[in-house]
């Protein structure tokens, strides 16, 4: 890959946000729980959303990252009506964001011929074609192994509330080329959690979206530091079996520590490589916005649950039955969504809108259903509510100038934002 060189703006931006070396200080309980409460006014979030906001390079993350050549091209293109947002998803188009006019994203060079194929119209964002973002992943994000150090160590001072749980095996380690497993921490109080009410909270379906492996991991020390000493905290373990999983794909996460802009997981297909987990769930496997090529950053897998990761999230969906809510992070859109996702038809179910909306005061997100965005099928939040009843929701963190790998220190923003959603979640686990 050839490295460009950035602009005077882009290296500027990167002094005045870039990230130390050193750990950020902030603490999980910097303020009073109150998770029935609002974040402050939601307009300032939802600016990308108005008819007046035209993405550029400039005010785009690209625009405060090294530049690479790597046969990437992001665009945006101007659409009419939804079908054209679904068009893209059929063709291959890696989405990352709509706005009333633009749906934006990366091709590669044969998605980018299919594009030139459709006649859509569409602008470069790139420089040039074939150049992209490289990922710059701080350090101070988690990788696979300081996850697991982690982990381990919450999970030995707490042991009296805490428990980490191999749930499965990535797909290298199938092959016999990694030793990655799948990691899952159990959070309860007093009583025995196989009574209570459970919730499943899950991050890191795609690989480059660092932010998400963050926020598992703060509300894991938010609940084990604060267990016996904030009564909120304290109630809501003891009444609650809490479940987080807080990395589904290791193996593409190995990627994006290595500087790729990766999406997938690592299976070989032919000579391309990777499967997009959140298209690889059972419930309408198949349909719309979900690629049958394996090229594209949005293919669906060989058949539902092809993949060891999807298989190792259902078994643990599937066999703990006391679950009633599932929240999956994503990045990036500034979103709360809820399915369905395969099709623009309505849940017939106004309590799980009404649980949606309220996550988007509390984030200052803006709440909608999935398919309102674009139509995809495979996805994590209609499989366990269609075919297991929870209650799901996605939350997609972030905003177009913090694209996916944001500097470190916006995670305190991030946490502070999704704080609150989160252990409100926990608490309307036990009331469903």
């Amino acid at each position: 890959m050839r490295l460009f060189r950035r602009s005077a703006l882009a290296s500027a931006a990167l002094l005045i946000f870039g990230c130390s070396t050193q750990p950020a200080m902030f603490a999980p309980n910097a303020r009073p729980v109150n998770f029935q409460g609002q974040s402050g006014p939601v307009s300032s979030k939802l600016i990308e959303y108005s008819g007046n906001f035209q993405p550029t390079f400039q005010n785009s993350f690209l625009s405060m990252r090294p530049l690479v050549q790597n046969g990437y091209t992001v665009l945006k293109v101007r659409y009419s009506n939804q079908q054209q947002i679904n068009q893209l998803n059929e063709i291959g188009m890696d989405v990352w964001m709509v706005t009333p006019q633009h749906v934006l994203g990366q091709v590669n060079d044969e998605v980018f011929q299919r594009l030139q194929d459709s006649r859509l119209p569409f602008e470069l964002i790139s420089p040039e074609r074939g150049i992209s973002a490289a990922n710059t992943f701080d350090p101070q994000y988690h990788t696979y192994d300081e996850m697991l150090q982690k982990l381990r160590s919450v999970t030995q001072r707490h042991s009296q509330i805490a428990s980490l749980h191999d749930i499965g095996d990535t797909w290298e380690k199938t092959q016999g080329q990694a030793n990655r497993d799948i990691w899952a921490v159990r959070l309860s109080g007093q009583g025995n959690p196989d009574q209570k009410p459970g919730i499943l909270f899950l991050g890191n379906h795609h690989a480059r979206e660092l932010a998400t492996v963050e926020i598992p991991l703060l509300l894991i020390d938010l609940l084990t530091e604060n267990y016996g000493k904030d009564p909120e905290i304290t109630r809501l373990m003891d009444s609650r079996d809490i479940w987080l999983v807080p990395m589904v794909n290791p193996d593409g996460h190995i990627l994006a520590e290595q500087g790729q802009n990766w999406r997938k997981n690592t299976h070989v297909h032919g000579r391309h490589r990777g499967t997009d987990l959140n298209r690889n769930y059972s419930y309408q496997w198949g349909g719309g916005g979900a690629s049958t090529s394996p090229a594209s950053d949005t293919y669906r897998g060989e058949a539902p649950f092809s993949e060891p990761e999807t298989q190792a999230v259902r078994n643990l969906l599937t066999s703990r039955r006391n679950l009633k809510v599932m929240m999956s992070y994503h990045s990036f859109s500034n979103l709360i969504l809820w399915p369905w996702g395969y099709t623009t038809q309505r849940v017939p179910n106004a309590k799980l809108v009404e649980i949606g909306q309220k996550l988007g005061q509390m984030t200052g997100y803006r709440p909608q259903q999935a398919a309102d965005l674009y139509v995809a099928s495979g996805l994590t939040d209609d499989f366990t509510y269609g075919e297991l009843g929870l209650y799901s929701y996605t939350t997609e963190i972030g905003s177009w100038g913090d694209g996916f790998d944001p500097p470190y220190s916006r995670v305190k923003d991030f946490w502070n934002e999704n704080r609150d959603a989160a252990l409100y979640l926990i608490d309307m686990a036990g009331q469903l």
